[in-house]
């Protein structure tokens, strides 16, 4: 009988009957067993039950926290969908726990979660106030400076397809409301002159190509998606996302999803009253070029907020002039880092967090996943600063600056101090004492 140097596994054992307990099976520092402590799901529910109908016929309902749980475990994986995130969910024991189901019991179908989002959801402010909840948390753990906020937008793929667009035809007034298409002309007035209509010459040749644009064509499918141009990328419906970034640790204090048209600077106000809702300040406000007009400096100054905004090349107003030459102060140059690192950043983040296409369709459904991936991103935040605290590191990133200074100059004494004590050994030697 030859001897052998391993124990070889046949598949007997995992077909053995076990006591186990799925809450045993589940690391002790999980994210989401962390994640689940962090959030009060009973105020969860209570902001959901209103959409709920008591004594109604047919089965009870799926527990509404369970619901925004799985839309907080497809943003904090990053998944593509909903039947990708329970299909992961029937073997994910970490998944399974923080959803409180059990090992063989079956999970809700995606169906009823589509339900909820695009449905029983919609027009509620769940997933509104369970972000409001995770940023005071935030803030009351120091990750929230309150002064400067950057902002930035970032375009997310519309579920529709260009196949879906249409002409949007608009009816032509006759003037009378008769609907003969005659107009009838005050008097002293001259009537105008209505365009002549004439059959086209007939034409050979290849069918010429048919361009849309906003103000031609109107998706089907979603007639809040808009249409983006952008030379060198594939031409595709978009909605746009709002992005409001606290630079002390990167956590996102206001977001806001709306239709691609019109200047991104239409959104500062909400956006700033979002913010100070949320205990922010908002004393300083930064942003790219592309936020900067006459009516946004004139916004942000009746805000009484600092516009760190670069103005256009060419412009040359007096508002213009002042915000060129607050960027060339120290903290205009800082806010421009700042919003290239962290607003900039934070959008790369939320790319991975599920925003990297829309889900469901409409703007209004767009702002709920928008919600539940920057909600994701300060949860991170969150865990982080906690497990900084128990390394025994602090989560104020100033004073862990500090303290590196602190380090540096240490070591620069120490080091002359070094060079002091060569030189004068050199200076005995050589005098033979």
């Amino acid at each position: 009988m030859a001897l052998t140097a391993f124990a070889v596994r046949s598949g007997e054992e995992t077909r053995q009957v076990q006591m186990v307990c799925l809450d045993d099976l589940v690391p002790a520092d999980d994210d989401f067993r962390r994640i689940e402590a962090l959030i009060d799901w009973d105020h969860v529910r209570a902001t959901a039950r209103p959409f709920y109908r008591a004594g109604g016929a047919g089965r009870m309902g799926v527990d509404p926290a369970v619901l925004v749980k799985l839309a907080l475990v497809l943003a904090w994986r990053g998944m593509p969908s909903m039947r990708a995130t329970l299909k992961a969910a029937q073997t994910d024991m970490a998944i399974r726990r923080f959803l409180g189901f059990g090992l063989t019991e079956r999970l809700p179908d995606h169906s009823t979660f589509s339900h909820a989002q695009t449905r029983r959801f919609a027009g509620s402010s769940v997933f509104e106030q369970l972000f409001t909840a995770v940023l005071r948390q935030c803030t009351e753990a120091g990750l929230v400076g309150g002064r400067r906020l950057l902002v930035d937008a970032t375009h997310v793929e519309a579920d529709a397809a260009l196949q879906s667009l249409r002409a949007e035809l608009s009816p032509v007034g006759d003037g009378d409301g008769d609907g003969d298409g005659e107009t009838v002309a005050d008097r002293g007035a001259q009537a105008p002159r209505r365009a002549k209509l004439a059959l086209a010459e007939p034409r050979s040749g290849p069918i010429p190509k048919r361009t849309a644009s906003n103000a031609t064509a109107v998706s089907q499918t979603d007639p809040d998606a808009k249409l983006r141009h952008k030379p060198g990328h594939r031409t595709h419906l978009v909605h746009r996302a709002q992005v409001a970034v606290d630079p002390k640790a990167r956590v996102i204090v206001a977001v806001q999803a709306e239709r691609a048209t019109g200047s991104e600077a239409d959104a500062l106000e909400a956006l700033v009253g979002r913010a100070r809702f949320a205990g922010h300040a908002v004393s300083e406000l930064g942003a790219d070029a592309g936020y900067a007009s006459l009516a946004s400096y004139a916004k942000l100054q009746a805000l009484k907020t600092t516009a760190l905004i670069p103005p256009q090349p060419g412009a040359k107003h007096p508002a213009a002039v002042a915000a060129r030459e607050r960027m060339r102060t120290p903290i205009g140059r800082d806010t421009a880092i700042d919003r290239q690192t962290h607003a900039e950043g934070a959008i790369a983040e939320l790319k991975h967090h599920g925003l990297g296409r829309a889900r469901c369709r409409g703007t209004r459904k767009t702002q709920l996943q928008l919600l539940a991936a920057a909600t994701a991103i300060n949860l991170k935040r969150l865990l982080a600063a906690d497990q900084a605290q128990a390394d025994g590191q602090t989560g104020d990133p100033a004073a862990r600056h500090a303290r590196l200074a602190a380090i540096r100059g240490l070591i620069t004494v120490l080091g002359h101090l070094l060079t002091e004590i060569d030189r004068l050994t050199a200076a005995e030697t050589s005098t033979g004492s």
